[in-house]
């Protein structure tokens, strides 16, 4: 977590310093409305990122989650520093408990680090990791939310319209680099442990080596 807020805040910082932040904006996108309220499913992914990491603990389940997690922030800070883009439209400042979170959002973030949208990408990741645990109404009733989530990047003025697709490129580009690198290493492995056994069954065959 330590590592994930400190590469995004260095990358705002880096791109702020710079001040050569692209635009990346369609002109019909001024049509979307802010929405106040969705600050709410906005946050709330900071309490499903963190709950990834709290189930489903198998060693290889978990191990690759941590990996798809890793790859994804280290893209999309290539992407930030390579790419710099900033949002181009003035966010009002709402009233009551809503004006108070954003404040506070305000005052963590500034407005860079924007395409890909790693909100977007580590939403993919975390319902890819979560989703396996509801059914019924549950997994719909939690889908439903985690539209609203993806949703409120842009109602809550905190990114473009491009910024949606290219986190989920890169989210789902995290993914598989993640699960390929497991299979890899498991290949591995089994290999490893053949080769050992084919060594103790024949000790005396010319050309077997000990193993560790």
């Amino acid at each position: 977590g330590i590592v994930f807020i400190g590469v995004y805040t260095l990358c705002n910082q880096v791109t702020h310093l710079r001040g050569d932040a692209g635009r990346a904006v369609f002109d019909w996108e001024r049509a979307i409305p802010f929405v106040p309220w969705t600050i709410l499913p906005y946050l709330s992914l900071i309490g499903f990122f963190a709950l990834s990491f709290l189930v489903r603990r198998q060693r290889a389940q978990l191990d690759c989650h941590v990996a798809a997690v890793a790859i994804n922030l280290w893209l999309s800070a290539t992407c930030y520093l390579l790419m710099p883009l900033r949002f181009n439209f003035e966010r009002p400042m709402p009233d009551g408990v809503w004006g108070l979170l954003f404040a506070l959002l305000g005052a963590a973030d500034l407005p860079y680090n924007r395409a890909p949208s790693l909100h977007i990408s580590v939403l993919l990741i975390v319902w890819l990791r979560l989703s396996p645990l509801w059914a019924g109404w549950k997994k719909a009733a939690f889908g439903i939310w985690f539209v609203l989530i993806a949703l409120s990047v842009l109602t809550t003025y905190q990114h473009h319209v491009i910024d949606v697709p290219t986190g989920v490129l890169v989210g789902a580009a995290s993914v598989a680099l993640a699960r390929r690198t497991r299979r890899l290493r498991f290949a591995l492995h089994d290999s490893r442990l053949a080769c050992g056994h084919v060594v103790c069954r024949h000790p005396g065959r010319k050309g077997a080596f000990p193993t560790a």
